[in-house]
């Protein structure tokens, strides 16, 4: 039987007059992994700071059990800046670190030449209370946990204060993994993580006998780890007993019911008004009398609060590029003249939806600040084709000047603009009334990631470049985002650890891997589909060459199969860029009240596009994994 962790019954909490929280209830047992939802700003991290006892509610109560331990992520490291990462992870036992210090103070002295027994004595007794509260299995822990989280072995001995910001985040986390709390509270986990140490993060958690109470704006990191969803909307906090995906069909029921039930009450009370004011004085008096009591114990149903429209990202192409947008030949990238990736050839094609995927630090971002013209190549040629627009949106948000205000920071993008129609430009990524005056140094990270965006997407362009633009952003910000892009007509290339905004939005997929890139055809489930089959392909082939006479003949028909191939689609590309370049002719020719001819040919040069692209793709990858390698 489950124990109960802890009650928020009833609580209610206001900033500034705002209600924030209003009237929220919710149990908390032992081992429950339930995921917080809702928009930025609904306060999902005041419900943090409440239960994690920062801030006290205005009403209601919580009640915990008694012992409980409750943990949370560190804000910040002042004090901590001269210990080294491995250090750092073993505060979270603070007894077991006293001893692990002790131990270390003696250890020069008593491993010396004729050591004092008495000391040699105490180091023993040490080891032996160590071993005993678990330190030698905390060791372990704190390197597989470090190692799970992103860390390599020689990053362990690193001080804090040598991190990145990134670094510092995904060290407080591992902290408070390894911490021994009852409940851990965690405020997107998996802002800093790539998808490698995610995944590690969900096992972790899915495996973990703790409680969590997680805020994420990570769909399949919400989908893979947690049973239950609390979602916070208006300041209603509503309780969900299902995983992510089976959430959103159930609160769209429920929705609806709480408007049927509405609708129909009011059809109900109206009905009954209308009887009463027409038989109050007459024969059915007693009835009227009756009904009017009826009305007046009848508990009425609140009208269904419905949150403001999410925003919407209309993203505009800029005209038509050229077919082949960007081509990489032998491309090497890197800092100073020391390559961080070498050999990189590929093609972008016009329409083109990339997703760039790789383990943080591997030079995904790199990549980009070269394509992007921000960043010289070490070596290597990058030949961009014509009428190509870039617009580039940086992780950074260097594009924002923090000292300045919303509407200023559009203006800079078009100073002969009015103001009203900035003001309504912003309104579509949720800027309205005088949240277009507030400081961008006043922004939350999801603001001001929205408005690095709208600065970005002011003026069209045909090819997008994007570093972790879901960042700081909440679900329904991420589902516009993916919405706009769907309606895109230009090319993308973005880099992004949402597996799940990786699949909706793009359909091949470059792959950063020990200093290469490779390249997979399809979304992110295919490429991970392509990864799982690979070592046993490979072996496969590998035993057949060891093997008979006839697997031999096997393989040397698989390569024949594969040249025959490769001939046929370089062939068929010959033919179709023939036919493109023809309908191309014959639309320029085309009178412009010619419609229907014009659609007709439109429609045809599509498909050929279509078709010419999957091709194209299909010849990298088959020159790539060439069987003659």
């Amino acid at each position: 039987m489950t124990m109960l962790l802890l009650t928020v019954s009833n609580i209610s909490k206001r900033f500034d007059d705002q209600i924030i929280i209003e009237d929220g209830s919710l149990g908390v047992n032992e081992g429950d992994k339930i995921g917080l939802v809702g928009r930025n700003g609904t306060g999902k991290t005041t419900l943090f700071n409440i239960i994690h006892g920062d801030f006290q509610p205005d009403s209601g109560t919580i009640d915990y059990k008694k012992g409980i331990k409750i943990g949370t992520v560190a804000q910040e490291l002042d004090g901590y800046q001269d210990l080294s990462l491995y250090e750092f992870c073993f505060l979270a036992h603070p007894e077991v670190n006293d001893i692990r210090l002790q131990m270390a103070k003696l250890e020069p002295q008593v491993t010396g030449d004729n050591p004092p027994p008495e000391m040699v004595n105490e180091y023993h007794l040490l080891t032996q209370r160590y071993d005993e509260m678990g330190g030698y299995t905390l060791e372990r822990e704190v390197r597989l946990v470090l190692e799970g989280i992103g860390f390599q072995r020689r990053q362990m001995d690193r001080p804090l204060g040598s991190l990145s910001g990134g670094e510092r985040n995904r060290a407080q986390i591992a902290a408070a993994l390894l911490g021994d709390y009852d409940l851990l509270l965690l405020d997107e986990p998996t802002n800093h993580l790539d998808i490698q140490a995610t995944i590690w993060l969900e096992t972790h958690i899915a495996s973990s006998p703790k409680a969590y109470l997680i805020v994420s704006h990570d769909r399949r990191f919400l989908q893979n780890t947690v049973t239950k969803i609390a979602e916070l909307s208006l300041g209603r906090l509503e309780l969900f007993h299902c995983r992510y995906e089976a959430y959103l069909v159930e609160r769209d029921e429920r929705r609806r019911l709480a408007e049927h039930h509405f609708r129909h009450q009011a059809e109900e009370i109206a009905r009954i008004e209308d009887f009463i004011r027409r038989n109050l004085a007459g024969q059915k008096t007693k009835q009227a009398q009756s009904k009017q009591k009826y009305l007046a114990r009848l508990k009425r149903l609140e009208r269904p609060r419905i949150e403001k429209e999410q925003p919407t990202f209309h993203i505009k192409d800029g005209g038509r590029s050229f077919r082949e947008v960007v081509k990489v030949d032998d491309l090497s990238i890197g800092y100073d003249g020391m390559p961080l990736v070498e050999g990189i050839t590929f093609e972008l094609y016009r329409g083109d939806r990339v997703g760039l995927v790789g383990p943080n630090g591997c030079g995904k971002t790199t990549l980009l600040k070269t394509l992007g013209g921000l960043l010289e190549p070490v070596s290597g040629d990058i030949t961009v084709g014509g009428n190509v627009d870039v617009a580039y949106f940086d992780q950074e948000l260097s594009n924002l000047d923090f000292r300045s205000d919303v509407i200023s920071e559009l203006w800079e993008v078009d100073s002969l603009a009015e103001s009203g129609r900035l003001r309504s430009f912003l309104a579509r990524f949720g800027f309205s009334g005088e949240d277009v005056f507030k400081k961008v140094a006043m922004l939350s990270g999801g603001e001001k990631t929205k408005l690095a965006l709208s600065k970005l997407l002011y003026h069209p362009a045909n090819v997008m470049i994007f570093d972790e633009p879901t960042n700081h952003l909440d679900i329904a910000s991420i589902e516009a985002l993916e919405e706009g892009l769907a309606g895109y007509n230009g090319t993308l290339l973005i880099v992004s650890h949402d597996r799940y905004f990786l699949d909706r939005v793009v359909n091949r997929i470059l792959e950063i891997d020990r200093r290469r890139l490779n390249s997979y055809l399809g979304n992110y489930s295919d490429y991970v589909g392509r990864k799982m089959q690979q070592p046993t392909a490979k072996r496969e082939v590998s035993e057949e060459k060891k093997n008979s006479y006839e697997q031999f003949k096997e393989e040397s028909r698989r390569k024949s199969r594969h040249r025959k191939r490769l001939i046929q689609v370089t062939e068929t590309i010959a033919e179709l860029e023939t036919k493109l370049k023809k309908l191309e002719q014959d639309e320029l020719v085309v009178e412009a009240s010619d419609w229907q001819r014009l659609n007709e040919l439109a429609a045809r040069r599509r498909e050929a596009e279509e078709k010419l692209l999957r091709l194209y793709i299909e010849k990298e990858e088959m020159e790539q994994s060439s069987p003659d390698e």
